[in-house]
């Protein structure tokens, strides 16, 4: 099946749960207040998770780019992640993007977290040791 070989190959870490809790909550207080979702976007945001958590992540450039971030270390990760909420907070400050389609984007995007999360539990049958 495709979908196994999107998936690690080990069963899913409560952070992972808590990850997916978290778009749990954070989805329906930001996009939920939304008067209009820009759907087109929304389905963007849907589509560029997916698959950049599937096909991207598994192919060679996916590969390489985990294996240069594990190489890294948490130092060398957190100043990555670091560098890269400056840039987003500086292209934020130059393009003025309206703030609608910059949610929707986004709830699109952590949706289809969510979805990858929870397909990852089912295929797994088990969290961190805990047997359904």
């Amino acid at each position: 099946m495709v979908l196994r070989r999107w998936l690690p190959e080990r069963p899913p870490t409560w952070t992972d749960v808590l990850a997916g809790l978290l778009i749990l909550v954070w989805l329906p207080l930001n996009v939920g207040d939304l008067q209009t979702i820009y759907l087109s976007w929304f389905l963007f945001g849907s589509v560029a998770g997916l698959v950049s958590m599937g096909p991207l992540a598994n192919s060679l450039i996916g590969e390489r780019t985990g294996t240069w971030f594990r190489k890294i270390g948490v130092l060398g990760r957190a100043a990555s992640i670091l560098a890269f909420v400056a840039i987003v907070w500086f292209v934020r400050g130059q393009v003025d993007l309206p703030g609608k389609i910059v949610t929707s984007a986004i709830g699109g995007f952590l949706l289809s977290i969510l979805v990858y999360t929870l397909s990852y539990i089912l295929s797994a049958g088990e969290i961190s040791g805990w047997t359904r």
